[in-house]
């Protein structure tokens, strides 16, 4: 089987619907397999929907949904129709967010793998047309459509590996990769009904001859990260603990060190990124997503330079 390749997108730092659209139907016609949009200042359901309306064979999907801004009913209903809409070719990716963000939108996080837990549970029953009547009694959604869980940590990913039919992580390394193995296989053996787990890999990447340059561009683009907690404890367990002090103190992206950008970012000449990636792949990444720097004209370029 071919190998296949996304590309992620964060469309809500003032992208117009336009060019939601023309970025997928770009990235379609340059061969990628899927393409995703982060929720970041929008509707990323909404953004999917936009995406799968302007395309004809890409898989279309979140990257990932807030699952404290819609009850399960409303995702399961919205994500139903996408699927529809576009003939099958949704994926609803879910996640937890950050608690800086709930926190500026007055959400109390409380237990988030509990709540993670319940949620993608409710999403699949709602799916399968199960639930009390509303309205109308329920029904089964007419096109499958496929879950995965944005994971983290271990526990997260032994969640998903339980739960969802595939993980969406960002900013691991090809080692941690490796061994989020063991941690799928934990959840696998709790699971039933469910196939092999899709291992997505979300992959800042940045492309140009002068490698200082580009790792200073993903100081730019990645700095927002480094004040996450959850990321913050990511860095540390991964062996960046010196890194992650430094994200504790405050310090942004200056915190991300040469060593830790080349084990979670493509970066520098195309050459030196494709070696990067495939050693992702062999790391075990099924779907690598490409996440451009900020904006169109970024996006634009890492579809121009993968194009296959």
């Amino acid at each position: 089987m071919a190998e296949r390749l996304a590309l992620a997108v964060i469309p809500g730092v003032g992208w117009s619907a336009s060019e939601v659209q023309t970025i997928a139907r770009e990235a379609e016609e340059a061969g990628f397999d899927a393409i995703f949009a982060a929720e970041v200042n929008n509707d990323v359901m909404a953004t999917a929907q936009l995406m799968g309306a302007a395309t004809r064979r890409i898989t279309v999907g979140t990257w990932i949904a807030n699952i404290y801004l819609r009850h399960s009913y409303a995702c399961a209903q919205g994500a139903a129709l996408v699927a529809d809409a576009t003939g099958g070719r949704f994926v609803l990716g879910l996640g937890v967010s950050h608690p800086p963000v709930n926190k500026a939108l007055g959400i109390d996080m409380q237990d988030p793998p509990a709540a993670l837990r319940r949620y993608v549970t409710a999403v699949r029953s709602w799916l399968r047309g199960e639930g009390p009547p509303t309205h109308l009694p329920q029904r089964p959604a007419s096109k499958p459509v496929p879950i995965y869980v944005a994971a983290v940590t271990s526990r997260t990913v032994e969640l998903a590996g339980e739960l969802a039919d595939g993980i969406m992580p960002f900013l691991w390394s090809a080692a941690r990769v490796a061994k989020s193995k063991a941690w799928i296989d934990r959840g696998r053996a709790k699971a039933s009904g469910l196939g092999k787990a899709d291992v997505t890999m979300g992959l800042p990447t940045f492309i140009g001859d002068d490698l200082k340059a580009m790792r200073d561009v993903a100081r730019q683009n990645l700095g927002l990260y480094t004040t996450f907690p959850f990321f913050q404890r990511l860095f540390r367990a991964s062996g960046f603990a010196a890194e992650a002090a430094e994200m504790e103190k405050g310090a942004g992206g200056g915190a991300l060190s040469d060593r830790l950008l080349d084990a979670v970012c493509l970066s520098g000449p195309l050459t030196r990124c494709r070696e990067q990636l495939a050693a992702f792949r062999s790391a075990g990444a099924d779907l690598p997503i490409l996440v451009p720097p900020i904006g169109v004209e970024g996006a634009r370029g890492v579809i121009k330079a993968f194009r296959r």
